[in-house]
């Protein structure tokens, strides 16, 4: 399901990207959910262990912790990668969340040579020695084996919706990092945007087939490992 602010975005800029055609939500592995759910077991004993404790209020309160978790949860996970007919969107969808700027990005704003799929976003965040954290990497720490889909793209801050509808070039020091499950899915459905967008070369072959890069995490191993990375001393 495509989320309406996608959608409206995406109408904005429809001579950029297009018609979104698929919404993917980052992954966030099994350690998130496992505290959140292990955080409302515990209350839950504490409560039914806690003598003169009511049963209803017992109840009621764990399915409002619960209940409150899983709100947490969707809104840790609300960044989303939306593959559109000729481009993309990247960023967290609630609207008017400070500090968390939803990119615009056309095809022909993507490297292709640098569309590649690596075994760990965190890893690959360390290995660049940016934090998972940075406003282009959407990963977490603790998605233990969940696959992230890399490519290079223009400045962050040239892309943010609203843009201009001047296209912009991909720049050597900036790359876009989304952790998921079926990255190497999504990597094929950018490839696809990025030809509709007419900006895949005669010849193109995807980086390693698109076949999942393992990464050290160390920022000495960037270059060989990632395209599109820089070397350790090169300013970003």
């Amino acid at each position: 399901m495509i989320p309406l602010r996608a959608r409206l975005i995406a109408r904005r800029h429809r001579e950029l990207v297009g018609k979104p055609l698929r919404s993917r939500r980052v992954g966030a592995g099994p350690l998130l959910p496992l505290i959140l759910a292990g955080i409302v077991v515990l209350i839950w004993l504490m409560l039914v262990l806690s003598p003169g404790e009511s049963p209803a209020l017992t109840i009621g309160f764990t399915l409002f912790l619960a209940l409150f978790m899983l709100g947490l949860y969707l809104f840790t996970i609300d960044s989303r990668l939306v593959v559109c007919e000729r481009g993309i969107l990247l960023g967290r969808l609630v609207p008017g969340l400070p500090f968390s700027p939803t990119y615009v990005i056309a095809g022909r704003e993507i490297d292709p040579r640098t569309v590649a799929v690596v075994t760990d976003g965190a890893k690959t965040a360390a290995e660049l020695g940016m934090p998972f954290f940075f406003f282009q990497y959407k990963t977490f720490p603790g998605a233990l084996g969940v696959h992230a889909v890399v490519f290079n793209g223009p400045w962050g801050a040239d892309i943010e919706a609203p843009r201009q509808s001047r296209h912009r070039r991909p720049v050597r020091k900036s790359l876009f990092l989304f952790s998921h499950r079926s990255a190497t899915k999504i990597a094929e459905e950018i490839l696809h945007a990025i030809g509709r967008d007419g900006a895949i070369p005669p010849g193109f072959a995807p980086h390693e087939g698109l076949r999942p890069i393992p990464v050290t995490g160390r920022r000495e191993d960037a270059v060989a490992q990632i395209p599109g990375a820089w070397p350790p001393d090169g300013h970003r």
